[in-house]
């Protein structure tokens, strides 16, 4: 008959052995081959916006790849594309009126070897973010602009974080 005690020492065991072929190590961490994404990530080289939006996005995003310093020699290109969606989420009960709205955002990005032009990863992130409006012009305006830069902000965390995951594991 097996014992509660006897049980618990085995599920001990096999959880020990099962595990001991696992890997855990910090994302950014070097290997004993690899210097880590942390070399490559810098030298990612992002295709200029076209519009506000992919300016705010492109800025956080080449702020996380390096960290504020300047880039390494590019050995990388990015090229994107970001959308943004708007709709109505709120309605005031007695106009009839919207006065929330929600913006979601998708960028689509694709990374290429300069040397080879080879496609080397490719992913999609979307995020979401909201703003109310009001009766005042100017301060809807400012809620907009500000939810956009809150959205893209977050998009190029979303992106970086799917770099460096690619790149620690390639």
């Amino acid at each position: 008959m097996w014992s509660p005690r006897g049980a618990l020492l085995w599920a001990l065991l096999l959880a020990t052995f099962g595990f001991s072929g696992c890997q855990i190590r910090p994302l950014y961490a070097p290997t004993a081959f690899e210097a880590g994404p942390q070399a490559d990530l810098p030298a990612i080289a992002v295709d200029p916006p076209v519009n506000r939006e992919e300016q705010v996005y492109r800025n956080a995003l080449l702020l996380a790849l390096r960290g504020g310093a300047e880039g390494a020699a590019p050995r990388y290109s990015l090229v994107y594309r970001l959308t943004i969606r708007e709709q109505e989420i709120l309605v005031e009960r007695e106009t009839g009126t919207p006065n929330a709205y929600q913006l979601t955002g998708n960028v689509s990005f694709l990374v290429k070897d300069i040397a080879s032009g080879r496609s080397l990863y490719g992913s999609n992130v979307t995020a979401i973010d909201s703003y109310t409006r009001s009766s005042q012009n100017y301060a809807n305006i400012r809620a907009r602009r500000d939810a956009e830069d809150r959205l893209g902000e977050v998009l190029a965390e979303l992106t970086q974080a799917r770099l460096a995951a690619f790149f620690a594991t390639h």
